[in-house]
């Protein structure tokens, strides 16, 4: 069998693992840290995903992944694999991906980052979710993560203990994101006064859902909906599919309608938004309309408003779903040490590797992971990324 010659993209991917830090002793490792990631992200991108499929895709595809590291002492058992997985420092390797992501050279500016958490809802035995914390048990955990749809990546992933700890764990993700530019979209649990000053500090804007964990700001902002007459701009837009029509209005108002009390606690506000959104399913004749509210740094139409506010789904349609249809992340029951929130990290280093691949039909990620598996040279032009 003749061999291709390596890509050098795929060389590049291979150095950029030797920054992640292998915490184990020298002179007992007997499969170097780079082998171990390079077999597992290549059996990702392929549908591999449960620890002793990765080894066997590794068995069969030997030769091939010889071509570009020694595999000195062949590949490595399945416990060993889910081993050094766990190992490894979660904050080191969300750094990594963060590098990687940003290495690509993807411009940012001008774009929506939509940042959102997502529960892994396996990780933890479900009885020890339901126990009281004091007498043992656990949450599950809980990753923050930032999407771009414009450019269909994960931008970077930060763990967190639990849900309630998303108001700290946001503003750190921000810290290690290049977000100059974009508009940053978060929902309600995100409206606050720091991780505001945070996005204009860092030179970008943001859309922050308001509820009730702002009840004062939101009962005001709602008083000024239903008081005014003639709106800043206002925008509608329609949509229709699976049996449902959508109709999503924006309205706008200048932030200094409120009282200068208020506003000024809120770096960068300068708008506040409502969205009537109105839904009519055809089969059972329901109809349904809620509204919901939002602060924006930015002053621009209600147009893009609109727009902006309605790609914030892109995080949970493109990147939560397909965690969990696709890559079966809400059965996962990888547990040991750090492994859940690492193996994380490659399913989403996965998905950008798949969605990015250069393949010119509309193919399915599904069906991009068996050509992986199936092709050496499909396989090879997913990781060139």
């Amino acid at each position: 069998m003749s061999r291709s010659k390596p890509s050098e993209q795929i060389k590049a991917l291979i150095a950029r693992f030797e920054g992640i830090t292998d915490i184990r002793i020298e002179r007992k490792k007997l499969y170097p840290l780079n082998e171990i990631l390079f077999l597992s992200i290549s059996a990702v991108i392929s549908g591999y995903s449960e620890w002793d499929e990765i080894v066997d895709f590794g068995e069969e595809k030997q030769e091939w992944l010889r071509q570009y590291l020694p595999y000195k002492n062949g590949i490595p058992s399945h416990d060993t694999v889910n081993r050094v997985l766990g190992l490894i420092d979660y904050r080191s390797f969300e750094t990594f991906f963060i590098d990687w992501v940003e290495s690509l050279s993807v411009s940012l500016g001008g774009k929506v980052i939509n940042i959102d958490g997502k529960k892994l809802r396996s990780s933890v035995d479900k009885q020890l979710q339901q126990t009281p914390h004091k007498e043992g048990g656990k949450s599950a955990i809980h990753l923050v993560e930032a999407w771009c749809s414009e450019v269909n990546l994960c931008l970077g992933q930060y763990k967190t203990e639990d849900k309630s700890n998303e108001i700290t764990a946001i503003p750190a993700l921000l810290d290690l994101l290049e977000i100059a530019g974009s508009t940053i979209t978060i929902d309600a649990m995100g409206c606050q006064k720091e991780i505001a000053g945070k996005i204009i500090k860092k030179e970008a804007d943001y859309i922050l859902g308001l509820k009730d964990n702002q009840p004062t700001l939101h009962a005001a902002v709602q008083q000024l909906f239903a008081q005014q007459q003639d709106f800043e701009d206002s925008d509608v837009q329609e949509s229709f599919g699976h049996g449902r029509f959508d109709v999503r209005h924006c309205r706008t108002l200048s932030a200094a309608l409120l009282d200068e009390s208020i506003r000024t606690q809120w770096p960068g506000l300068n708008t506040i938004i409502e969205i009537e959104s109105e839904r009519f399913i055809q089969t059972s004749k329901q109809y349904s309309a809620e509204y919901r509210y939002y602060l924006g740094s930015s002053i621009q139409s209600a147009a893009l408003y609109n727009e902006q506010i309605r790609q914030h789904w892109g995080i949970e349609n493109q990147l939560h779903w397909t965690m969990d249809v696709t890559f079966g992340e809400d059965y996962s029951r990888k547990r040991k040490n750090n492994a859940a929130q690492n193996f994380g990290l490659f399913r989403r280093m996965a998905l950008n590797l798949l969605k990015t691949n250069g393949e010119k039909e509309k193919v399915s990620i599904n069906r991009r992971m068996n050509r992986c598996a199936l092709s050496d040279k499909y396989r090879e032009n997913t990781l060139k990324f």
